[in-house]
């Protein structure tokens, strides 16, 4: 019979071997608390100094938080506006001055400087690290020679604005929040130039690089030995001290994050697939629109996930299970079916996609990466550490279903899936413009929630169909128009709804019109604009209809008098919201600017949505006329 109960749940045990396994993975923090004892033969409990500290830090929690925030601004206002305390050291020179700190700058250290640029936040005067990229090495070269030699800086320069980024999760006093000053990206660019410059001549020690310690801000993690039962121990209790302050220490089942990933007693704690759950747990709950759901998780959740997963240990099932969760989470807040192409998630989105990262595919692409920059750094022994067995095999995973040297090959791998696909057949020319399909990704507000799903449907072809919904049946179901044809999104321009195409059309024209006078004016010349709403490239390329359009204004009469008055522009665009390449020229030659065109490219998405949901009314009626006629007749 069970003679030996867990003190923690009462639940019975017939050894005390398995209540020991049950208490240590059931309840860790009392196991490790009553063997640390045992080890050390206390009998007395007491309170530890890390439950002194939670339950101060909970007190200090109470307090309301506007009361917060304002100790906050009035401790770091004290801080930062204090003047500093006079060195009175006397300087002694180590060489003569190096003038040649202030020759001109070069362009070779103009275009080094922009080539290590990365994405970065702006300062206060709002200009964005792609803006000075764009701007190019000449005129960086021209601004920062002309400040070398007017002697002083730019105002810009001198500005910066302070963000406090909290310590801890929780921060309860202001001293737990670490001050960021972000200067203008011009000024950071500028100081790199002249640092690298002040590196060759007086580079930095390593005792230089010294640190503070504040035991208010650290933590101790100590681990107790049992040589007796041959295992560890987790000690909770504050056993450290500094400068006459006992160090609080974590507890079993706490943690603390080092370079992003979570650390405890046991190693790495969350696996990336329990954090990603989590996220998208969150991201759901929050009242968004659909397109900013997608945003979010795009340049928010994922480069986080990414992270961790790159730069921790997992396994290939792990990276699988996070794919398929995300879609999950995709194909729910999209009402998306079950059988929607996996393509359509991780396809960029100027290739039709909605360029959902797929971890499964870029993980082993970026460690390996990770290894090939260790085998480059100047270190050896780093280097030496790269080529061993044991560590090239913890950045390799097995089993994985494909390899990539670049992003490049991961997008074009993509790309011939969903073309290759049936869904994803009709957005073969999709990159030809890719600018205006940014709308998919940018989480604007150009598109409500429900038309943003209801275009993704038309876009991706998983739009509720008779012949989608027939796919693997001996015989799709005929239109019930009465038409005679398959009842798919190509019959949605069928003699039921036929005045909706040429309607949908002339509102293309309309805004085209609109385009073209608002940003080219008037004049002598008039436009002809006249579109042509195709089908898919299963029908023959964009081009073709285009050009098909234009022979039509060869009429010699036709022509004659045409040209008197008017210059060509047939435009062509697909009901899928791509756009025909020499349009798209054609309207950027008139002036139209991307906003513009990108807006006419969702104009026809809305078109298309309308037309099927009309010809979904439309022909539930008829089919209800005819008395219920066979689909399939």
């Amino acid at each position: 019979g069970a003679s030996w109960s867990c003190p923690d749940c009462e639940r019975a045990f017939s050894t005390k071997t398995g209540l020991g396994v049950h208490r240590r993975a059931r309840h860790p923090s009392s196991f490790h608390q009553q063997k640390c004892e045992e080890v050390e033969k206390q009998s007395k409990r007491r309170w530890t100094d890390e439950e002194k500290h939670i339950l101060a830090r909970a007190e200090q929690g109470l307090a309301e938080p506007r009361q917060f925030e304002d100790q906050k601004m009035e401790y770091w206002k004290r801080v930062l506006g204090r003047e500093s305390d006079p060195d009175g050291r006397p300087v002694k020179p180590l060489r003569e001055p190096a003038v040649e700190i202030e020759e001109p700058i070069s362009l070779a250290e103009c275009k080094k400087a922009l080539r290590d640029l990365k994405q970065t936040a702006s300062g206060p005067d709002g200009v964005s690290w792609s803006s000075v990229k764009s701007l190019g090495p000449g005129w960086l070269q021209y601004l920062f020679n002309s400040i070398l030699a007017c002697g002083y800086p730019t105002k810009s320069f001198k500005n910066s604005r302070t963000v406090l980024i909290p310590k801890t999760e929780k921060p309860s006093d202001p001293g737990e929040f670490r001050p960021l000053a972000i200067a203008s990206v011009f000024g950071r660019v500028f100081h790199r130039i002249l640092a690298s410059r002040l590196g060759v001549w007086a580079p930095l020690g390593a005792s230089q690089r010294a640190f503070q310690v504040n035991p208010a801000k650290c933590s101790t993690l100590a681990i107790i030995w049992d040589g007796k039962n041959k295992r560890w121990l987790h000690d909770a209790k504050g056993q450290f001290k500094f400068r006459g302050s006992t160090l609080p220490a974590l507890g079993v089942e706490e943690s603390y994050k080092y370079l992003g990933l979570q650390y405890g007693s046991k190693g790495k704690l969350k696996t990336g697939l329990e954090l990603l759950k989590g996220m998208l747990r969150e991201l759901k709950e929050a009242p968004l629109k659909p397109q900013q759901r997608v945003f979010l998780l795009r340049t928010n959740i994922l480069p986080k996930i990414m992270y961790y997963l790159v730069n921790g240990r997992v396994h290939q099932y792990t990276l699988r299970e996070c794919d398929k969760c995300v879609r999950r989470f995709l194909r729910e807040v999209l009402h998306l079916p079950h059988d929607t192409p996996v393509s359509a998630f991780h396809a960029c989105a100027k290739d039709g996609g909605l360029d959902i990262d797929c971890f499964e595919s870029l993980v082993p692409m970026y460690k390996w990466q990770k290894l090939v920059s260790l085998e480059e750094v100047p270190d050896n022994l780093v280097r030496d550490l790269s080529q061993l067995p044991a560590i090239r095999k913890r950045f390799q995973l097995k089993g994985a279903q494909t390899s990539f040297n670049n992003r490049a090959e991961y997008r074009m791998f993509w790309k011939n899936k969903l073309l290759d696909n049936l869904d994803g057949f009709g957005l073969g020319e999709a990159a030809d413009v890719p600018q205006v399909h940014s709308w998919v990704t940018d989480g604007s507000s150009l598109l409500t929630g429900e038309m943003y799903i209801k275009c993704l449907k038309i876009r991706w072809n998983v739009w509720p169909t008779a012949a989608r919904a027939s796919r693997g049946r001996r015989q799709a179901p005929l239109c019930d128009a009465g038409c005679r044809q398959i009842e798919g999104l190509g019959g949605t321009f069928c003699s039921s709804v036929i005045g909706l195409g040429i309607r949908e059309g002339l509102g293309m024209i309309e805004l085209l019109s609109l385009l073209v006078v608002r940003w080219n004016g008037e004049g002598s010349i008039v436009w002809i604009a006249d579109v042509t709403i195709c089908a898919d490239r299963g029908a023959g390329p964009m081009a073709l209809a285009r050009d098909n359009k234009i022979k039509y204004y060869t009429d010699e009469d036709l022509a004659t008098e045409v040209a008197k008055v008017a210059g060509p522009g047939a435009q062509s665009v697909v009901g899928l919201g791509c756009c025909e390449k020499k349009t798209d020229e054609w309207l950027k030659k008139m002036g139209v600017p991307i906003e513009s065109r990108r807006l006419a490219s969702v104009r026809v998405l809305e078109g298309s949505v309308w037309c099927a949901e009309v010809f979904r009314k439309r022909t539930g009626i008829n089919f209800a006329q005819v008395g219920g006629r066979n689909r399939s007749e």
